[in-house]
């Protein structure tokens, strides 16, 4: 079956199969859905069949399902990974059984059927999600708003890589303070929030291009560095997209 993918700059998913699927983990937060057969997620040496599944940022796992699935990796630092975090607080694993995990199985089920085509599929995840979206600052949660001011400017930045001294001006700290204060309100690391922009961004040319020139276009050392990174915050390689997109 071809793998279908839809990106967007905080999250993304892809539908189909699920082969090779290795125990791993990612910084990504990941949403995973199926219809007919339930998915059969293994944690810790406890298995878990389900139609819907949330796996927590960092948590080893392994999925495993025959037939079709939707799959929906998340920035944790998006709003709609600030809410879910805020939702499902700190549980490694969670059985779904909500409004977003109910759109998306209806969504994969129209798909699967031949009602929806991929785009239609793509436009409907993506208004569903929008109806989640943390987006007033009060549910933020966040007790100091230079963070909050970061979050929002990194958001409308999106299309470049924001130096540390940039954004540290703009909160009026230096930057080790920045970091250190970053760490401390969001329980995330500065630089693997910045990491995954420059990865969302370098996805799109992996597909139609070397995976050792995408490496080099978008600043990494070399191919090997690149996979590691895709690896750790996606969970994939970029044969996956390479191979498929």
């Amino acid at each position: 079956m071809v793998h279908h993918f839809h990106l967007r700059p905080h999250y993304g998913f892809f539908v189909g199969v699920l082969d090779d699927n290795v125990f791993h983990k990612h910084y990504a937060l990941q949403l995973s859905v199926a219809l007919n057969e339930p998915l059969e997620l293994i944690v810790g040496g406890e298995r878990l069949k389900t139609k819907a599944v949330f796996v927590n940022s960092n948590v080893e796992h392994q999925l495993r399902h025959a037939g079709c699935q939707l799959t929906l990796l998340i920035n944790p630092l998006s709003g709609l990974g600030h809410l879910l975090r805020l939702k499902y607080g700190k549980q490694g694993v969670v059985e779904l059984d909500d409004p977003i995990a109910e759109c998306l199985i209806k969504g994969l089920e129209d798909f699967e059927a031949g009602r929806y085509s991929f785009q239609a599929l793509a436009f409907e995840v993506d208004k569903v999600l929008s109806e989640f979206m943390c987006l007033c600052e009060s549910v933020f949660h966040l007790d100091d708003r230079r963070v909050l001011k970061a979050i929002h400017f990194l958001d409308e930045q999106f299309d470049r890589i924001v130096p540390l001294k940039e954004v540290a001006e703009l909160c009026c700290l230096s930057e080790s303070r920045f970091l250190h204060l970053f760490k401390e309100k969001t329980e995330l690391n500065f630089r693997r929030y910045q990491l995954w922009n420059k990865l969302v961004k370098s996805l799109s040319h992996l597909t139609d291009n070397p995976i050792t020139e995408t490496a080099h276009h978008f600043g990494f050392a070399d191919s090997s560095h690149y996979a590691r990174s895709l690896k750790e915050t996606f969970g994939v390689t970029p044969k996956f997209f390479h191979q498929k997109g």
